[in-house]
């Protein structure tokens, strides 16, 4: 500007209508000035060619005290005697350390909202990393009770009570104190697509389907909770579901075991102890054996000496076949005898059986007095008849002519035993 355009001119105005004013002038004539004017009301007032640019009241106690307005006179910024300060009330956007915001209110960096009382604050920011996003808050007031914040995935927020849910369709409520866990993808819900923590006991309810990843186990504590049974996956390369008999077996069934089919139904089978087998079950196990006959044949065209006496013969039940050392249970079926004789005297015949080294003091394995045949000729006598239900491996075993007739002979003594 040349030094001839610069002037600062003062008018009084005292005793006349106009207003004192200062006008400030650095340009040449005919260029916008600034004007400083004392209003009737004693408001100081700056205005230019273009209009009112900012003004001071000096009414402290209502009313603006001072504003700054736009080319229409609007105010941009103003303050109250209220102390309520007003920015961009009429239009444009207001940017805290932001040159060109692009909002109503725009905030580059951390916004800190402190208490009244105290020096303590919360913190607001934006991720170091991101692209935006905008969060449109709910319309009203949620209802009664206690409730959170939720978004949609197009950012529109709404009230969820506290415990109840989410999702935009109905949910199961559950009892007082309950907690339920939801689908957090904001689809609707129906009440049993949860997990709820019941408010009395210690079950945990699952209405979907629990994944364990990673071969991690499924853990069933004792009732100390210093030892657990673990579940885990196999090493399987497909998907395959067990499912659980729908009761358990039925009464007098025994024992039972786990049986699955093709796919995956599993039952409750029962032990079927089949004709050539048997089937011991005991609280440990379960042992399943082909049954093995065992013929003992004490005499054959044996002819003892007359009176009475026991045979210096001893026979000792083996054990398994299979290995020769495992000790297995024998059953007595059938003791049988034959002789023949020209006279019809009777031969009484006992079967004695021992566990130890020794002499035979144990119980007569025939029931009864023993083991009778007699009749001229050929004659035969059996029984099934015994004192011990079972024998087992190491027992002893020798007959004993508890009285003979003399002139019998030819003695064919046998007992059939069966291997459990």
């Amino acid at each position: 500007m040349a030094d001839s355009d610069k002037n600062i001119r003062i008018t009084t105005s005292k005793n006349k209508t106009t207003t004192p004013k200062i006008v400030f002038t650095g340009s040449s004539a005919g260029s916008s000035v600034i004007t400083l004017e004392v209003l009737d009301d004693n408001t100081i007032s700056f205005t230019s060619n273009e209009g009112q640019i900012f003004s001071l009241d000096n009414n402290l106690t209502s009313g603006t005290i001072w504003s700054v307005n736009d080319v229409s006179g609007l105010p941009i910024l103003r303050a109250s005697a209220g102390a309520t300060i007003s920015m961009a009330e009429y239009g444009g956007n207001v940017g805290i350390g932001d040159s060109n915001p692009l909002h109503k209110f725009s905030v580059k960096g951390a916004l800190a909202i402190g208490s009244t009382n105290t020096n303590n604050y919360t913190v607001f920011r934006f991720p170091a990393a991101g692209s935006g996003q905008t969060y449109i808050l709910p319309s009203a007031y949620p209802g009664t009770g206690v409730s959170v914040l939720q978004s949609d995935t197009a950012g529109n927020l709404l009230w969820v009570a506290s415990g109840s849910g989410g999702g935009s369709g109905s949910v199961n409520s559950g009892t007082a104190g309950s907690v339920a866990f939801y689908p957090a993808n904001g689809t609707a819900v129906s009440g049993t697509s949860l997990i709820q923590v019941a408010s009395t006991g210690t079950a945990v309810s699952f209405y979907a389907n629990v994944d364990i990843y990673a071969q991690n186990d499924l853990r069933l504590f004792n009732s100390g909770s210093s030892f657990f049974t673990g579940l885990q996956a196999g090493a399987n390369g497909v998907n395959y579901t067990l499912t659980f008999p729908a009761s358990a077996p039925g009464s007098g069934a025994g024992f039972s075991m786990f049986m699955t089919d093709s796919t995956g139904n599993m039952s409750f089978g029962g032990f079927i102890q089949g004709t050539g087998t048997s089937l011991l079950v005991s609280g440990t196990g379960v042992t399943i054996r082909n049954k093995r006959p065992l013929l003992l044949t004490f005499s054959s065209g044996y002819t003892p000496a007359t009176g009475t006496t026991a045979d210096a013969v001893v026979l000792r039940l083996p054990e398994s076949f299979t290995d020769g050392l495992t000790s297995v249970t024998w059953v007595p079926r059938r003791a049988f005898i034959r002789t023949e004789t020209f006279s019809t005297g009777s031969t009484l015949i006992n079967l004695q059986y021992s566990a130890g080294i020794g002499t035979f003091t144990s119980t007569n394995l025939i029931g009864g007095a023993g083991l009778s045949v007699g009749g001229a000729g050929i004659a035969e006598s059996s029984s099934t008849n015994f004192t011990a239900s079972t024998l087992t491996s190491g027992t002893k075993l020798r007959v004993n002519f508890s009285s003979i007739n003399a002139s019998h002979s030819s003695f064919l003594i046998y007992l059939q035993l069966e291997e459990l």
